[in-house]
């Protein structure tokens, strides 16, 4: 470059040249374009790296610096593990081979004045500084576009799993939850003892004379009582309930009050059951039995002491609710 001669500055002629045909070779795939690179840092390395280092003056120069921009392109470029730590070992190889050819025997190197060297370094420390940006800049891109489509990635994925674990834990017809799931929650809450801490209720409810529907207006009719009755439910209990399917007119709930508050909602449930009877023209009813988790109890006997009430409700003459 500035102040050199002319049989120095022939390199960048060359590397110039070589590296357009390299680049037309790449756009018309003439050759491979895998070993077009390997080619071309081949000779940056073990051609271009040598002669410059000795006839721009060794380390005193530029040499340097492209030894650094030349090691991050290869990490860039070459995505084969095994060939990437092969290409720079053999640029630290030759670099150290270089600095000690420098050290031992310095008449190797041809010297260039003080003016040379600084007019050299004026122009190419701005072209390898602003080279070493955009490598570094397209290692920036890459791993955005990478960290992109990862979030991407995960996002879809989890809304994969919870499609998955929705089709696991609801029940397809009322959108509630299953059995299964009900199952895991009162499994939970007994595990860890939650309800020695706050009042917690289970509510098991049956639709009365379900099947009476299914027969005189259908299966279509009868599964839109189970979903509006459900949305009842959902409407007037609190928010944190847990509201499962059973079975066919059968439902568990687990409502985080006591039995106290519980009864009022019932109540409000009762009243919005009637109104829906009325809006369908139906004939719907429910008979319901409720009873406070207390210290001391086991799923099985609750389940049980729950479920004889609820069928005392029965008994008594359906449409009620009763309360152990």
């Amino acid at each position: 470059l500035i102040g050199f001669s002319l049989i120095i500055n022939l390199k960048w002629i060359v590397m110039a040249g070589i590296s357009f045909f390299s680049l037309m070779f790449i756009r018309k795939a003439v050759f491979k374009v895998y070993y077009l690179k390997l080619g071309y840092y081949l000779f940056l390395i073990f051609i271009f790296l040598p002669f410059s280092w000795f006839q721009s003056g060794g380390s005193n120069n530029n040499s340097l610096s492209y030894i650094f921009l030349i090691l991050i392109s290869i990490t860039f470029l070459f995505k084969r593990f095994q060939l990437r730590n092969n290409l720079i070992f053999s640029l630290v190889a030759v670099f150290m081979l270089m600095f000690s050819l420098e050290y031992f025997y310095p008449e190797l190197l041809i010297s260039h004045s003080e003016e040379s060297q600084f007019y050299d370094k004026l122009v190419q420390t701005p072209i390898v500084l602003l080279a070493s940006y955009l490598l570094l800049l397209q290692f920036a891109n890459a791993y955005n576009q990478e960290k992109s489509k990862l979030g991407l990635s995960t996002k879809k994925l989890r809304l994969a799993n919870q499609k998955l674990k929705n089709l696991a834990n609801r029940d397809p017809l009322t959108k509630k939850y299953n059995r299964r799931a009900f199952d895991q929650e009162i499994r939970n809450i007994f595990k860890e003892q939650q309800h020695l801490d706050k009042a917690i209720t289970l509510i098991l409810f049956d639709i009365d004379n379900f099947k009476e529907i299914n027969d005189n207006y259908g299966h279509d009719i009868g599964d839109q009582v189970l979903i509006k009755l459900t949305a009842e439910l959902e409407k007037t209990l609190p928010d944190n309930s847990l509201i499962s399917r059973w079975g066919g007119d059968e439902f568990a709930v687990i409502c985080y009050k006591n039995e106290v508050e519980a009864q009022k909602n019932l109540d409000t449930y009762y009243q919005n059951v009637e109104k829906l009877s009325q809006r369908m023209d139906i004939s719907i009813t429910v008979s319901a039995g409720l009873s406070r988790l207390k210290k001391g109890d086991q799923i099985q006997p609750l389940f049980k002491r729950v479920d004889d009430i609820l069928y005392k409700s029965k008994e008594d003459g359906k449409a009620r609710y009763t309360v152990a």
